[in-house]
């Protein structure tokens, strides 16, 4: 009998529903198998460099500072390992840079870095700056606690102080902006208001009429590119794409990111794939084909990315990672795979003679040693995950041994609320998993 595995993440406390974790897994279509669906490991992350703890955010792109990366971390500006100079603020950290440069903000002073020198942008009344984008050439300032939006002229660094104008269709405080398909989105507080180009040089950008989204975002960084549109966190905690109508988090998710005081959003890709992180307080969810995933890193209270570009992850620890090869994490740390399934009962309950989880197993790489014959351990919980089991191991195969059923005897009864089981694979060795069954015949019991 094929019973529901989780293929994405659900937690939600409130009420005392079962949880259904999928932690450093990620879905995808599989035609191949009987669920149409297949959960696959996410990669391991590798150390490919450092700069100071934590990466506060990273930069690079094409003919901007000979495509070098840079980066922020513990209140300096980086040039790949090597100190430029310090960036004053603790709050999000926005770069943004074309051909004349680089700017920089961490909530205060802006900066501006032409390769050689780095030195503070001589802003209107000295004001802070709580965000930096480009886009037509230009750089684009948010004052910040205020609803001013200032601009440079075309490759110019100089911020002049009539260049400026303010969220029009609403009185609001503006957090960030993001440049798309040649214009520009200002994301406020209760607010997101969006301009086209004008082609006048005195006032480059005009906003579009009927366009205005009545909320805002959280606070500064909750706003990305997302495929060729956009994702945001709203003043009201839920995770939207485009619009306020498309609404993708959950409850439990919005409940997570209301308790949080830190919340970001940025992008990443695995292979051709581009995934959607959600960065709060106690975790990191990611949003692919629909559904989220939770993703950590072992021994550490969140997963160590902070932000991405161009391949490489800045993290909280210091370092600059990437995707490698093989199922060790970084700095050769468990990579810790986990997944639920189950089922609800009601007025009847049944006997698990035997339970089967679809795999690809004989993949070790080991031929001798601890991970020779690796296994997947599966507990259960007949209360909805209140109370658990001991850990059971099930083995996933010797090298070679493609048709190897990985499975558990003996669970005995389950009634009322119904049957539950977590997996979770902490070998260095690869799974798939894309489907759940109980009681199969000649499964043994």
């Amino acid at each position: 009998m094929q019973i529901p595995f989780a293929t994405g993440n659900y937690r939600r406390i409130e009420g005392d529903l079962p949880e259904l974790r999928v932690k450093n897994f990620y879905g995808e279509e599989a035609p191949t198998e009987d669920t149409g669906v297949a959960l696959q490991s996410r990669p391991p992350l590798v150390a490919s460099g450092a700069m100071a703890a934590p990466i506060q955010q990273l930069f690079r792109r094409d003919l901007v500072l000979g495509s070098t990366l840079y980066g922020v971390a513990g209140g300096y500006l980086y040039n790949g390992s090597t100190q430029v100079g310090a960036i004053d603020g603790s709050e999000f950290t926005s770069m943004a840079g074309n051909e004349i440069g680089l700017m920089v903000t961490s909530g205060e002073t802006l900066y501006f870095y032409d390769g050689t020198v780095l030195l503070p942008v001589v802003f209107p009344d000295d004001a802070d700056v709580a965000h930096i984008t480009t886009g037509g050439s230009r750089f684009w300032a948010v004052r910040k606690n205020t609803g001013k939006l200032y601009w440079t002229d075309p490759l110019e660094s100089d911020v002049e102080a009539l260049d400026f104008l303010t969220a029009e269709s609403l009185p609001d405080r503006l957090l960030q902006t993001l440049w798309i398909d040649g214009g520009l989105i200002a994301f406020g507080k209760e607010s997101i208001e969006f301009y086209q180009q004008t082609g006048n040089a005195e006032l480059p950008i005009k906003p579009l009429i009927n366009m205005v989204i009545e909320k805002g975002i959280k606070q500064t960084g909750c706003a990305c590119a997302y495929g060729h549109t956009f994702a945001f966190v709203t003043n009201e905690n839920q995770v939207c794409i485009q619009s306020e109508r498309q609404v993708i988090s959950d409850p439990g998710l919005e409940k997570r990111i209301e308790q949080s005081t830190n919340v970001t959003l940025f992008t990443f890709l695995i292979g051709g794939t581009e995934f959607l992180a959600l960065r709060y307080d106690t975790g990191t969810e990611v949003w692919v084909r629909g559904k989220w995933f939770e993703f950590t890193s072992y021994g550490y209270a969140n997963w160590l990315p902070t932000c991405w570009a161009d391949g490489i992850f800045g993290a909280s620890s210091g370092e600059l990672l990437e995707w490698g090869e093989g199922h060790e994490d970084y700095d050769q740390t468990v990579l810790d795979r986990t997944f639920r399934a189950g089922f609800s009962l009601h007025d009847s309950g049944v006997r698990v003679n035997n339970l089967e989880v679809r795999c690809n197993p004989g993949q070790t790489p080991y031929l001798n040693g601890q991970y020779a014959e690796p296994f997947l351990e599966m507990r259960y919980s007949r209360d909805g995950g209140q109370t658990w089991s001991d850990w059971f191991a099930g083995s996933v195969g010797k090298q070679g041994e493609y048709a190897k059923r990985v499975r558990w005897r003996g669970l005995g009864k389950f009634s009322q609320p119904g049957f539950l089981a977590e997996f979770r694979m902490t070998a260095p060795v690869p799974l798939r998993v894309s489907d759940v069954r109980l009681n199969e015949k000649w499964g043994g019991r």
